[in-house]
């Protein structure tokens, strides 16, 4: 014998059954494997089809909210057009009744009639004109245009209103635009 011989171990003979069995449990473990990579791909597309489904959901949402924010700000704005449209029509005759001559007294009474109706207009919508001559100047709610000299009143007051101001609730819409107080 040689040395290679003795030190080499000597393989035994495998029997063809033994063999058998191992490739059986070879075979059945790839086979559950491959059910198992199978049923995560199965899993994995469902996932994705449900994500997609939610996907497009989400953007009809997303659509069917803004035609709605759309639709509720077109009715705001009609009803506040309406509530105008009687102001409008007695403006018009007003002025048709200046262009056909009328008494100067009577249109002036007009104009206060068509202001006080527009006024009235204004406070049914809770819109409401910010106190300006004389206040202490706000910058949330002055614009101060403009500085005067004076020593009657306090520093960083209100003398005078340009353009009057409104805000509705406490929401200012414009601000008073005005002339402040400042020391010599």
């Amino acid at each position: 014998m040689t040395d290679q011989e003795s030190q080499t171990p000597a393989q035994e003979p495998v029997e063809p059954e033994a063999e058998t069995g191992a490739a059986n449990e070879v075979d059945n473990d790839l086979t559950q494997l491959y059910d198992q990579v199978q049923s995560a791909i199965d899993e994995r597309d469902q996932l994705k089809d449900q994500l997609l489904r939610t996907m497009a959901d989400f953007q009809n949402f997303r659509k069917r909210v803004l035609d709605e924010k759309k639709q509720l700000e077109e009715r705001a704005i009609e009803r506040f057009v309406v509530s105008l449209l009687p102001v409008l029509d007695n403006f018009e005759r007003g002025m048709a009744s200046v262009e056909a001559g009328a008494d100067p007294a009577s249109v002036i009474e007009g104009v206060r009639a068509i202001e006080r109706q527009f006024r009235s207009v204004l406070d049914t919508q809770k819109v409401v004109r910010i106190k300006s001559v004389g206040e202490p100047f706000d910058p949330d709610q002055h614009e101060a245009l403009a500085t005067v000299s004076s020593e009657e009143h306090p520093e960083d007051t209100v003398v005078d209103e340009i353009e009057a101001g409104y805000k509705i609730g406490e929401r200012v819409i414009r601000p008073a635009r005005v002339r402040v107080t400042k020391r010599p």
